[in-house]
């Protein structure tokens, strides 16, 4: 059988890939659900029900040599869709690490996780079900693009810690000459207990105070704490919460001067396993966007049953429960209820 020549080339290309000593790693993972809307804050979206996908990644990690590595990694969900209305692609991840820069500390550059709740997912590890907190709520970018410095602070890894300086535009091109800078603490005082103590301060441009029309600073900081103990293969608890202040944000009447505005949340979840391939799931939070403003707040109930039928495949009966101190603006419910069937796979 002849071939022609450009599938001798790909088949020698293949074959280049094959010997190569350093092969690029493939993996990736899918999430989504069979969702029915039995209540929602805004009207327009009762009722609405069907299948979709929340998230999709493709990721491609490669060892470029004992002391380099890099990741590159795509997502597509159904909330990033094109002009047309098609599901589109965003670049998620794209970094170079420089392994022991020093000794125990590694050097990243490029779009990679903030500090802020990276280690807190890990913990919760049902990111198909829910974001963790500050991620839910927008208190803090999951990706910034920007230099990264991480390690240990003991010889056996129980302190650690991590730095970084971003854009403070996630995963969107600089816009500003505003920077973000991040810190995080990592504790693990015994093998079934994690403690992480977190703050960042965000730069941001001078805004106008409509009250005596000066230029008034409106930088922010964050500061957060978790609390995890865990029996592997048993249950895990953990506890997050945080403290966000905007200088200048916030004025209580329109005679009146800007003051800071101040927020918090906080974040229980749990889950068990009932078999090897069973797992009970739940988690409530309590969000309060302006401490200083009424009928703002938002808390999330969620509850499921995990099933696994193989390792990397779950299948989550579950229901999520968003109440609202706000009345809807358009003759909506108080709480948007979602009874959901997710399914999760990774390869």
């Amino acid at each position: 059988m002849k071939l022609k020549f450009h599938s001798i080339i790909v088949l020698f290309f293949i074959a280049g890939l094959l010997s190569a000593q350093n092969l690029p790693k493939f993996s990736g993972l899918m999430f989504g659900d069979l969702y029915y809307n039995a209540s929602a804050f805004d009207a327009a979206k009762k009722d609405l029900n069907g299948f979709q996908f929340r998230r999709i990644y493709i990721t491609t990690d490669y060892n470029i040599s004992d002391n380099f590595s890099s990741r590159f990694r795509l997502e597509s969900d159904q909330g990033e869709i094109t002009n047309n209305g098609k599901i589109t692609v965003m670049v998620k991840d794209a970094w170079l690490q420089w392994k022991n820069i020093f000794n125990g500390s590694n050097l990243l550059f490029g779009i990679s996780p903030t500090p802020a709740f990276d280690v807190s997912e890990g913990a919760w590890g049902h990111r198909y079900l829910e974001k963790t907190i500050m991620d839910l709520f927008g208190i803090v970018p999951s990706r910034d693009l920007g230099i990264d410095l991480k390690g240990k602070l003991s010889s056996d890894g129980s302190f650690k810690y991590w730095v970084k300086i971003g854009n403070n535009s996630g995963n969107s091109p600089e816009s500003n000459k505003y920077k973000r800078f991040y810190g995080m603490l990592e504790f693990n005082p015994s093998p079934g207990f994690l403690i992480t103590v977190y703050g960042d301060y965000a730069s941001a441009a001078q805004k106008i105070d409509p009250y005596d029309h000066s230029l008034k600073g409106n930088g922010s900081f964050v500061g957060a704490a978790f609390l995890n103990y865990r029996q592997k293969g048993s249950f895990s608890i953990g506890l997050e919460g945080f403290l966000k202040n905007q200088q200048n944000n916030y004025s209580s009447s329109a005679n009146s001067t800007l003051s800071s505005q101040s927020g918090n949340g906080i974040s229980l979840w749990a889950y068990v396993n009932l078999s090897e391939t069973a797992q009970l799931v739940g988690r409530f939070d309590s969000y309060d966007p302006n401490t200083g403003a009424d009928n703002d707040g938002r808390s999330l109930l969620l509850a499921g049953v995990q099933f696994n039928p193989i390792k990397n495949v779950s299948i989550t009966p579950n229901i999520e429960v968003m109440s609202y101190q706000a009345s809807s603006s358009n003759g909506g419910d108080k709480s948007d209820v979602v009874p959901r069937v997710t399914f999760f796979w990774e390869f």
